[in-house]
């Protein structure tokens, strides 16, 4: 059973997979339900959660948990009603989200990939085609700079790559690697450095 990403800023998707081997039917807790014994689902949490997952057979229950937080953003939200009269760097930020690594990883979550899917299907709009962008990795604060600067750097690559592969010309795109240099969360805790593991996208200008 694996939540992931494990925290996640308010309004933002975790997404829950489980496998129950030898089970007869599993039991999601939060009004779920029953559900097949493999699988997965996406949640919209409006604040930090805790899903319970039982599965019982011929060899007994088992009950796992997992929980994702939700950091609450105080900031004002962008309602889709207002957006069509906000700025294009104000659009940009509402539609381009960031997406965030494993520990020491520049592969691509599944969690990940479906958010840039969501980037690509707004990039890829006509009107959206002459816009210009950066690709910013970042990593946590442990390890050497040196280490986390390339870390990021394949990171910001690694999300590149996968733009390119779905339609989005190279040329609208350019990377940096900003290692542990500007933390989105400086607290020195996992809660934090979750948030600070990301590729980030910033607007350059439009064609």
């Amino acid at each position: 059973m694996l939540i992931e990403p494990p925290v996640i800023r308010q309004g933002d998707s975790a997404l829950l997979r489980w496998e129950a081997q030898n089970a007869d039917h599993v039991l999601i807790s939060h009004n779920i339900g029953v559900v097949e014994t493999s699988g997965r689902i996406k949640f919209f949490p409006d604040e930090t959660t805790t899903y319970e997952v039982i599965a019982e057979g011929p060899g007994g229950r088992i009950a796992k948990a997992v929980t994702v937080d939700v950091l609450q953003d105080k900031t004002p939200r962008i309602s889709a009603e207002d957006l069509p009269s906000r700025s294009l760097g104000e659009q940009f930020s509402y539609f381009v989200k960031p997406v965030f690594f494993a520990y020491n990883s520049a592969q691509l979550s599944e969690e990940a990939r479906l958010r840039l899917d969501g980037n690509i299907r707004w990039l890829t709009r006509l009107e959206n085609r002459g816009i210009r962008f950066l690709i910013e990795g970042h990593c946590d604060e442990r390890g050497t700079e040196e280490y986390n600067l390339a870390l990021g750097d394949k990171r910001a690559q690694t999300v590149m790559a996968y733009l390119v592969r779905h339609g989005i010309d190279a040329s609208r795109m350019a990377t940096l690697s900003l290692g542990e240099e500007r933390p989105f969360d400086p607290r020195p805790m996992e809660e934090a450095w979750a948030l600070n593991r990301r590729a980030h996208f910033v607007l350059v200008k439009k064609q």
